[in-house]
């Protein structure tokens, strides 16, 4: 098989472990909403994989379905990282890091350039280890390969 079929192939599975991810949510939203009285429901909530998608990463006590990040992780979509300089606990949607990781080497200028959040991943990534800055640039560790499995 091609490499180019592998990568595919992942991509595909990557998508159905994300849509079997959101149907679980809706159906523990569909639950919580069968419990509640009429006059007390709401607007369903955005999944966690869709959060992700729009802010790359996020605190791990923002996360509000401890279920979906357990699937999440299992599935190897996210990963929580302890970021001890600034003393939390992020969750980090794979797909994010590996996309600014294949952006690497990149120079400090080129960097700043860098969407506000994907600059604040940088430096998550930078204080974590799996990057580093070395003559100016920016490169990735062997450590970055954690969001390539």
């Amino acid at each position: 098989m091609r490499r180019e079929d592998c990568e595919d192939a992942k991509k595909i599975l990557e998508r159905l472990d994300e849509i079997e991810i959101l149907l679980n949510t809706v159906l523990e939203e569909l639950r919580e909403l069968k419990k509640r009285k009429p006059e007390a429901r709401q607007a369903p909530k955005s999944s966690l994989i869709e959060i992700l998608r729009e802010r790359k990463f996020m605190p791990l006590s923002e996360v509000k379905s401890k279920p979906a990040l357990r699937q999440a992780l299992e599935r190897g979509l996210v990963l929580v990282l302890r970021d001890e300089g600034a003393n939390k606990e992020l969750v980090v949607l794979k797909e994010a890091a590996r996309d600014l990781l294949d952006k690497l080497p990149m120079s400090v200028k080129d960097a700043e350039k860098l969407s506000e959040r994907d600059y604040e991943l940088l430096q998550v990534l930078n204080r974590l280890g799996y990057v580093l800055l070395k003559g100016g640039q920016y490169i990735k560790t062997e450590l970055a390969e954690e969001f390539y499995v």
